[in-house]
């Protein structure tokens, strides 16, 4: 497989990087003036309120909403003795207390981040866990060989007490001088942060996370990609740096684009990544899938479409849920969708065929770097699964709810605006001593109520004595409409 890494920084409000492999896009990620990614930021912070029913605390990191604290994400160092030994957050942690917090998940519509006081400083090839002493290796190494050597070395290098640390899936095939570079590095940068803990006053901000080239870069690079492509002069500068002290001999893939076409149209990735922000995904045998995101859950559902090449519908079935099991994979990465995901496969009756839908979705699942749920499917056709969400969904900052319909999708129709007002009117007509009043309202609805409703409007002056004037104006959302009274009796 062919692999490239593309980073289009051209514009200084935008940053975005793909992954492809043979012309396919597999990875997307965008980083925007307009969103900040705090996730993995270190802050002073200050206990502001502790909740009780919640077994949490809100703590204010600096932030326009405070971070949410809960009680196993407090470290014991933070603990208050209680004569009773009771390990409720109210005996735990007090109002005004100082914790060095770090983002776990970025704030997210009206929700605050979420914090934790286990701090963990990852590079590329491990994560240094401070006041922790725990050794592990990562789940996705699966060679029982590879584990051995690297739980090997790490009994060999020197760790300080009060640090624990676990290998990253990069850094399969380490050798032991690459870990301890690693070490040293992240106990230098522990020693900065806690320089700087002492000496700034909270809420303040500690660390800050690399620039989402760079750590992509520390993330997602693999042996398998053969080309980095960068649009910027600074940012290809600040890479090839980068690549020079992760891994040397990779720094020469790392290349500036100085082509006048654009670096994404050049590798025909604009249409691909356009079909990111829709919910309709075509298959190539001519079946979709919807994916509709909903504030409990993801659901996604499969449709056979035009695909029913093959001789029966269970066949039909089969075929076109194996194609789409690798594509919804595909998405819940490219788009990063998290939580509860639920997913409504076409019906089959063959057990073997579920059995097979079922191991194509695991199979997929583990080039996923989130950490994932699979269930069995339903006798309705549904597959529960859960997936972790390692950054903001890929809407955060790229879109906002419709002002119109206030992110619902639909509005209500003239007919149903224009009867709601006709009531508003009417009530508002009860008032003593007006003359003539003035409904201004969307002009879609001012025709419908001109056209369709004039006789209730005259019959209404009639029993009010009032002089009724509709009047339509384009610049009014549905739903919102004014009333004004030209004069009233003296």
């Amino acid at each position: 497989m062919n692999s490239k890494i593309l980073i289009n920084a051209s514009d200084p409000d935008e940053c975005r990087i793909a992954k492809v492999t043979d012309s396919k896009l597999e990875e997307f990620y965008i980083d925007s003036a307009s969103r900040e990614i705090t996730r993995g930021n270190i802050y002073k912070g200050i206990v502001s309120r502790v909740e009780p029913s919640l077994q949490a605390a809100f703590i204010d990191y600096g932030a326009e909403r405070h971070g949410f604290l809960q009680i196993n994400e407090i470290h014991h160092d933070y603990f208050h003795d209680t004569q009773s030994g009771e390990r409720s957050i109210k005996n735990v942690i007090k109002n005004g207390q100082e914790l060095l917090v770090q983002i776990t998940k970025d704030p997210e519509a009206k929700k605050g981040a979420m914090l934790t006081t286990f701090i963990s400083l990852p590079s590329r090839n491990l994560v240094l866990m401070p006041g922790n002493n725990s050794r592990g290796i990562s789940r996705k190494i699966e060679s029982e060989k590879e584990r051995n050597r690297l739980k090997e070395l790490l009994d060999k290098i020197k760790i300080p007490d009060g640090f624990g640390t676990i290998i990253r899936t990069a850094g399969q095939t380490a050798s032991k001088t690459l870990l301890s570079r690693d070490i040293r590095y992240l106990l230098r940068l522990w020693k900065n942060i806690n320089i700087r803990a002492l000496n700034e006053k909270a809420p303040s901000l500690l660390f800050k996370e690399r620039i989402l080239a760079v750590r992509s870069i520390r993330d997602y690079f693999t042996p398998e990609v053969s080309e980095i492509l960068i649009d910027n002069s600074a940012i290809h500068h600040e890479v090839k740096e980068f690549m020079h002290i992760i891994s040397p001999k990779h720094k020469k893939i790392v290349k500036r684009y100085n082509s006048a076409k654009p670096i994404f149209s050049k590798y025909q990735l604009e249409k691909q990544i356009a079909s990111v922000f829709k919910n309709r995904v075509e298959l190539k045998s001519g079946g979709t899938i919807v994916l509709d995101r909903a504030e409990a859950l993801v659901a996604v559902d499969v449709n056979s479409g035009k695909g029913t090449r093959h001789g029966s519908i269970e066949q039909t079935a089969f075929q076109t849920n194996i194609e789409a099991a690798e594509e919804i994979v595909r998405q819940l990465k490219l788009r990063d969708l998290g939580g509860l995901i639920v997913i409504d496969f076409i019906d089959m009756k063959d057990s073997k065929h579920k059995a097979a839908v079922e191991k194509a979705i695991k199979t997929h699942l583990k080039e996923d770097k989130a950490r994932t749920k699979v269930g069995r499917i339903s006798g309705f056709g549904l597959m529960e699964m859960s997936r972790q969400r390692l950054r903001p969904s890929i809407e955060y900052g790229t879109y906002e709810p419709c002002k119109y319909c206030d992110g619902k999708g639909v509005t209500p129709s003239p007919e149903t605006l224009g009867l709601g007002f006709l009531r508003k009117l009417s009530l508002a007509l009860l008032k003593d001593g007006v003359e003539s009043a003035k409904g201004i309202v969307p002009t879609d609805v001012a025709n419908y109520l001109l056209n369709k409703k004039r006789r209730e409007i005259m019959d209404l002056e009639a029993r009010r004595s009032i002089d009724i004037k509709i009047v339509g104006d384009d610049k009014l959302k549905p739903g919102e409409s004014r009333i004004v009274y030209d004069n009233e009796k003296g």
